[in-house]
């Protein structure tokens, strides 16, 4: 990732989980870098010192004066903003949970700010890396999943999500755009404080003996660590082969969430009898792996695994969270 310096880049939903490490590994590989984000989810303690190479906005992407405004001064565009409410005033739960009860906010931030994302750097000519995600395939038919696979969409969030791959194609094959299309799996890691991982810690934080974990425990995941997406992401926009390509964004190896928990339990020292409910909410998907041929192939592969990216949320998680 070298060659990935001295450029200006636009990071949208910058101060969120993934941005927000995304937005350091940028400067760290000295470029310019000024992100946007309306703070639904984000959290400006997430995010560097304000600097003469860092710039943050307060905004929103369905803001296309502002949005284009933006990529005038942008060499590349990590586009990252989604509907991801803030779990402190919605309760716990997962993006297809919340998008499946407001389906046309989502549908409005996901798709139309794409949309201003798309034009915006068409006008500029700046390029574009999408972080989509695995949700798109809904519940394939086999699995790994490779990305030549028909998506399936089962919740709202998933569907917007295919609508706004949609438009980056369409946007690459009119206009020559500059397109990546990155299907993100199941990211964890520091700063996530949401999701099943989280939730555990939550639950295990206010009963230690007794845990009640939603679905069966027999659903199987792709985790992958939020440092190896963004290394994943920095990569793949460097890479000429990539643009207007889609591609998965995970680990390969497959995970039950009843094995997770148990690796959770284990590195917090913990003992608990953890009972699933056996019923989980609408659109959450059996099974779902990512095949990595064509990123092994451009010379890309995640460095983590599930214990050591454990161990290391875990560390963080004590630091700021207990």
């Amino acid at each position: 990732m070298g060659d990935f310096t001295n450029k200006r880049v636009l990071v949208t939903g910058g101060a969120g989980f993934i941005g927000s490490r995304l937005v350091e590994r940028l400067l760290d590989l000295d470029n310019r870098v000024i992100t946007i984000d309306n703070l639904s989810s984000g959290s400006l303690d997430n995010l560097p010192a304000r600097s003469r190479k860092f710039g943050f906005i307060k905004g929103d992407v369905r803001n296309f004066k502002l949005v284009r405004k933006l990529a005038q001064k942008s060499d590349v565009i990590f586009h990252l903003a989604d509907f991801i409410p803030n779990t402190k005033q919605v309760g716990p739960g997962h993006v297809v949970k919340f998008s499946m009860k407001a389906p046309l906010l989502d549908l409005d931030v996901c798709v139309r700010g794409t949309l201003n994302i798309l034009e915006a750097a068409r006008q500029t000519h700046a390029s574009v890396v999408f972080a989509s995600t695995a949700a798109v395939y809904g519940e394939p038919l086999e699995n790994p999943v490779k990305e030549t696979m028909p998506a399936n969409p089962l919740s709202a969030y998933g569907t917007s999500k295919f609508a706004a791959e949609m438009y980056c194609k369409l946007f690459n094959k009119m206009h020559g755009l500059s397109v990546i299309i990155a299907r993100i799996f199941n990211a964890y890691g520091p700063r996530q404080r949401k999701y099943v991982m989280h939730d555990f810690l939550l639950k295990l934080k206010r009963n230690p003996n007794n845990l009640k974990m939603l679905g069966s425990g027999n659903h199987v995941r792709d985790f992958i660590y939020v440092d190896d997406v963004v290394d994943g992401l920095v990569f793949l926009s460097v890479k000429k082969e990539a643009c207007g390509q889609t591609l998965n964004l995970g680990t390969g190896v497959p995970t039950s969430i009843r094995k997770l928990v148990a690796y959770l339990a284990k590195a917090m020292g913990a003992r608990p009898v953890i009972t699933f409910t056996g019923v989980s909410w609408k659109g959450d998907i059996k099974t779902l792996v990512a095949d990595l041929t064509q990123l092994k192939n451009m010379g890309y592969c995640p460095k983590y695994d599930l214990r050591q990216g454990i161990k290391d949320y875990l560390y963080w998680y004590r630091q700021v969270e207990e």
